[in-house]
């Protein structure tokens, strides 16, 4: 079996912004979907983890936008695993437009977690290498450890709800994206265009707890933070590169 798979999607209304540009979070979507998917059909997915009571839980992830589609036109999504660590798995994704022309390339990081002691696997224990590597890279660097805010300023407030819940019953990876994104003024967002994204998930949250959103902007390249209020710990951290329109 070939270590490539790969979808093509149609921008519906919902996948991109007032400006008809594919967002982020659609992006996002599109690829945690697909790198499921995929494990599921090698052997290593969903229902096998869960046989386990393990659960693949995104750790990093690194992309950049050099074109962006827009509402109704076609994209093709490509992924493959480049390589396992002890604890840890590169899937790699390239985003194509209509004419097969390469528009964005993402990196991500996953490790597998013991569902019930929380404590991290030996990837190769329950992954063959040999049959689900693919020896390319997407064009982008590979994530890294986001610094912790120096100057952290207030950006907003929320209180999980049952739509930010997922599957396995905490907050959907998604969700951190579009919290802090909602923290900006509508005009900003109208004005500008995010033409490189980092984030880290650093632990989860679930349903009836709150978090507090924190913001820091270096001239285009703007910082995030998300801590919860239960124990003042972060859960997730965001570097994003705004481009204006």
């Amino acid at each position: 079996m070939s270590p490539f798979e790969s979808e093509e999607y149609i921008l519906n209304s919902e996948d991109v912004d007032t400006n008809k540009n594919l967002t982020v979070t659609a992006l996002c979507a599109y690829m945690q979907n697909l790198a499921g998917r995929a494990a599921e059909k090698r052997g290593f997915g969903y229902s096998f983890m869960l046989k386990n009571n393990f659960v693949w839980v995104l750790a990093r992830i690194r992309g950049k936008i050099r074109s962006c589609p827009k509402w109704n036109e076609k994209v093709k999504l490509l992924t493959w695993v480049k390589g396992i660590d002890k604890l840890k798995s590169d899937r790699h994704f390239t985003l194509y437009d209509g004419n097969e022309n390469e528009i964005a390339g993402i990196i991500t990081e996953w490790s597998i977690i013991d569902f019930v002691r929380r404590r991290p696997q030996v990837i190769e224990k329950y992954v063959d290498s040999s049959r689900a590597l693919a020896d390319r890279s997407a064009d982008v660097e590979p994530p890294s450890k986001i610094p912790p805010l120096a100057e952290p300023q207030m950006a907003g407030e929320r209180k999980i709800v049952y739509s930010d819940i997922d599957m396995n019953g905490h907050v959907s990876n998604v969700k951190y994206v579009e919290w802090f994104l909602d923290t900006y003024e509508y005009e900003f967002l109208q004005g500008n265009i995010i033409e490189e994204f980092e984030m880290n998930f650093l632990s989860e949250c679930r349903y009836g707890e709150s978090v507090k959103i924190f913001r820091q902007e270096e001239g285009n390249i703007h910082y995030g933070s998300v801590i919860r209020d239960s124990d003042n710990k972060e859960v997730f951290r965001i570097k994003l590169t705004w481009r204006a329109l």
